[in-house]
């Protein structure tokens, strides 16, 4: 038997200027994460600021209570460390080292006060870790301020943090009785946005680059995006937004009351009166920079601060974003289910090259090896309808390294040999809105690969130790070689020729050879 995985728990707390939050993330020792438990309360610390630029320490009480519960709750869950930071609202304020003081003096914690550009070096770290992206703009809207990352090739190139965010330019340019925007307030706020963007050159000298959006108001601006079209998976992270997108709310929001606004299907009611000045600020830097399309991160600073926890600050950065996804997904796997899965996956990549449209097709491949990789994930929740629990893990959570189209794809082929159930449903028809016409086909197509390379190894025992492939125009001729009987393998692979021959359109001619190890 494996040995007990060493596994480590770490509380991230982040004193933010419009809410705090903390995350407590476990991991264990073959990599990989998960979030046991997340808290966050509004705290809007950009508001209290006085005109003086003070924060008085008779408001900033109010949050000792809730840092000494965080703390209390990372306690719980037994964590080794609590990594505790405050970022724009303190950071700005005069007295900021004296807030810091205070509150590490009243809740026992050790808060770091952390720089702009580390704000943003963070924020960094956690999206190139989940998404799949080489170069881009990252903007990170908090409540106090708004940091900008220039990366290329995954690495951070430029950081600028302004101290402008969606609560302190609210409390500044917004009407706190309606909630309505005059256009000159409009015009004041996207004036002094571009005011301190055009201090920094590299700022607008990268065109054509994605702009990739961390916090509430790209994630909020996502989500009424979805809600407006029904969109079909429920993810935001790596979700992608057009040009005219946030053009249409940035025209639209400000002249509505907050009432008006807390109607919006998709827009959280404790973020009505803010979302305006977070989409000001968003549409006005967009259009600056000539930024190409908008991709939401789901994850950011918090994220950030983990992998650096982690993984050591020299080694923050993961290699490959969907390896280590997949690695992860593995080693919590059973050591016979790991040595299947890994074989699965060399077959299916086998059969696939073999029938000839393999060559080049980087896409393909990358979907039919994750597929093949990650089918029975859904066995974490139960053995019985595992294909089902597959589906849903896979759509419902986001899989780094995959934007949404591949995550659909990667979804359904792993299920295509589930009893029957995908052959009868029309996926194009569910996930209209996110497959091209042809990726029904390519569903079918692949998903019958991974169907027979599975049923190689339905006892995953490995007794398959080669195949042999060769087409011929529609003649497939295959001949397997194993070191058992293979019982339960030999009907597997009878039925799964039919659906290969099915989709394929190939006649296939299976030759299995017995071979004894003696």
């Amino acid at each position: 038997m494996r040995e007990q995985e060493e596994r480590r728990r770490v509380g991230i707390m982040d004193i933010g200027s419009n809410s705090i939050r903390l995350v407590i993330y476990e991991t264990g020792d073959g990599g990989g994460y998960q979030v046991l438990k997340e808290c966050r309360e509004s705290a809007r610390l950009s508001a209290i600021v006085t005109p003086e630029g003070d924060m008085p320490l008779e408001v900033v009480s109010v949050i000792v209570p809730v840092l000494k519960q965080f703390a209390e709750v990372s306690v719980a869950y037994e964590v080794e460390e609590i990594r505790a930071v405050a970022t724009a609202a303190i950071r700005n304020a005069s007295n900021g080292e004296e807030v810091i003081d205070y509150l590490n003096r009243e809740t026992g914690l050790t808060i770091e006060l952390l720089p702009g550009e580390m704000e943003g070096h963070y924020g960094f770290i956690g999206v190139v870790n989940r998404i799949d992206i080489e170069d881009g703009y990252i903007i990170d809207i908090g409540g106090g301020s708004t940091e900008i990352t220039l990366f290329r090739d995954r690495a951070r190139v430029s950081s600028v943090s302004f101290p402008f965010g969606a609560v302190n330019m609210n409390v500044r340019f917004g009407n706190e009785t309606t909630g309505r925007w005059e256009e000159s307030s409009v015009e004041e706020l996207r004036q002094l946005v571009l005011d301190a963007a055009q201090k920094h050159e590299w700022i607008s000298e990268h065109p054509d680059l994605p702009m990739v959006g961390l916090g509430g108001t790209i994630r909020a601006v996502g989500k009424m995006h979805q809600r407006k079209l029904k969109y079909s998976l429920e993810q935001i992270h790596h979700y992608t937004l057009e040009a005219e997108d946030t053009d249409y709310y940035y025209q639209q929001l400000p002249a509505m009351s907050n009432d008006q606004r807390k109607r919006i299907a998709g827009l959280s009611k404790t973020r009505s009166d803010i979302i305006v000045p977070g989409v000001i600020i968003l549409n006005t830097l967009f259009r600056y920079m000539h930024c190409s399309h908008y991709v939401i991160s789901g994850t950011g600073l918090r994220d950030g601060l983990f992998f650096e926890w982690e993984r050591g600050k020299d080694n923050a950065i993961v290699e490959d974003v969907l390896e280590y996804e997949i690695g992860a997904a593995l080693h919590g796997e059973p050591l016979p289910r790991q040595r299947h899965l890994r074989w699965v996956q060399q077959l299916s990549s086998e059969l696939y090259e073999a029938l000839g449209e393999g060559q080049g097709d980087v896409s393909n491949r990358k979907i039919l090896r994750t597929a093949s990789l990650m089918y029975r994930v859904g066995m974490k929740i139960g053995y019985h309808d595992f294909e089902e629990h597959t589906r849903y893990l896979l759509t419902t959570r986001a899989v780094a390294g995959l934007n949404h189209r591949e995550t659909v794809l990667v979804a359904f082929i792993a299920i295509f040999g589930s009893k029957g159930k995908i052959k009868k449903r029309r996926i194009s028809t569910e996930y209209a809105d996110i497959l091209h016409p042809k990726d029904e086909e390519r569903i079918r197509r692949l998903g019958a690969v991974l169907q027979l390379a599975a049923a190689m190894d339905v006892s995953e025992t490995q007794p398959v130790d080669r195949l042999v492939a060769v087409r011929k125009g529609r003649d497939f001729e295959l001949t397997v070689h194993c070191h058992t009987e293979a019982s339960m393998e030999t009907h597997e692979i009878t039925e799964a020729v039919r659906d290969l021959e099915k989709e394929w359109d190939v006649r296939v001619r299976l030759v299995v050879h017995m071979v004894s190890k003696n």
